[in-house]
């Protein structure tokens, strides 16, 4: 039995596209599944973020394990305080229980983002990088939307992204005053936006089970995402999930400007990108501007939204690899599974 359900990482940098090739009750398979998130091949183990106690000591008992760790979150960083306090204390906990046992054995470490595979090379352990990769494809089009009809946005952030939503918020007051068409949705079980929770156009949604959200998201019906990213030393190390996410929600999304991930999209063709460093560009004019002001000629300009949505698919096939990471799992871990 597992006591973890399977965490999203788990799905999206392994099991998405190498599940066929684990074993289960009703087929063989050159893969065994030891906990929700530890599998084995031969004395080659792959652990995923965290498991129960018992299985990480089954696998660190083994003297001939070679070990691959597999984690998503820049750890280094698990104390910045932009991040609320309860994710943060379980980061921490992960950081100084087992990350810090698996930087010990690992033979290999996967990560998600340059900045967390500089921080682990630094140690002398073998580290590679590979994205996150959905199982799905988005919609053909975008949400059909024309100026003076309701024009839902959204931000798909969970927990980690307080910061986002700080920075967000007094964009979104200007713009809610200004547009009365803008509905706001956003996805926690507590509020995040202070009094702006209480305006009649901001929709706080119940968080769901990964599972539920994953199959809910083909379906999801907004016009727009939006994911600003202040440099935080959290933020500095996210992957390019929320890329892939946003597009298989149906919409076209904007980012910040300055996130790494962001550099290879294009302004007003496969995104749209935003300053908000959160400083003043010297003309009275600060981030939070920008965005809001970014926010509404978005709103004014219907036949771009489609534009842009359909430049964000082919960034999704370039990105969303399945057979790549298929490849790489099996060069790295399986070896001898088809």
């Amino acid at each position: 039995m597992l006591t973890y359900a399977p965490i999203p990482t788990t799905d999206l940098y392994f099991l998405n596209s190498c599940g066929d090739l684990v074993a289960r009750p009703w087929r063989r398979g050159p893969v065994a599944r030891l906990g929700a998130n530890v599998f084995q091949c031969g004395n080659r183990y792959l652990v995923i973020r965290r498991d129960r106690t018992k299985v990480i000591e089954r696998v660190l008992a083994n003297p001939k394990a070679e070990i691959i760790y597999l984690i998503d979150d820049d750890l280094h960083a698990a104390d910045d305080p932009s991040l609320p306090h309860a994710y943060r204390g379980r980061l921490l906990a992960l950081r100084e229980g087992i990350f810090t046992d698996m930087m010990a054995r690992a033979t290999l470490v996967v990560t998600s983002a340059t900045q967390i595979a500089e921080g682990i090379a630094e140690k002398g352990i073998p580290v590679r990088v590979i994205n996150p990769a959905w199982g799905g494809r988005p919609r053909p089009d975008a949400l059909p939307y024309q100026p003076g009809q309701r024009f839902d946005v959204v931000h798909l952030g969970t927990g980690s992204h307080g910061a986002g939503f700080d920075f967000l918020t007094p964009s979104l007051a200007h713009v809610l005053e200004k547009a009365a068409d803008i509905h706001f949705h956003y996805f926690s079980n507590s509020t995040r936006l202070g009094v702006l929770d209480a305006h009649t156009r901001v929709h706080r949604h119940r968080a769901r089970t990964w599972r539920s959200y994953r199959q809910a998201l083909s379906g999801f019906r907004f016009h727009l995402g939006l994911y600003p990213l202040p440099p935080t030393p959290f933020n500095n190390a996210r992957s390019v999930n929320k890329i892939l996410e946003y597009t298989l929600a149906g919409c076209a999304a904007m980012y910040s400007a300055a996130w790494g991930e962001a550099h290879g999209l294009q302004d007003g063709k496969t995104a749209f990108l935003v300053a908000d460093d959160a400083r003043n560009t010297g003309d009275g004019i600060n981030s939070a501007d920008i965005w809001s002001q970014r926010l509404l000629d978005v709103i004014a300009a219907p036949d771009l939204l489609s534009g842009v949505y359909s430049g964000a698919k082919t960034v999704f096939e370039q990105m969303n690899d399945l057979p790549g990471q298929r490849a790489f799992w099996q060069d790295v871990f399986i070896r001898d599974g088809r």
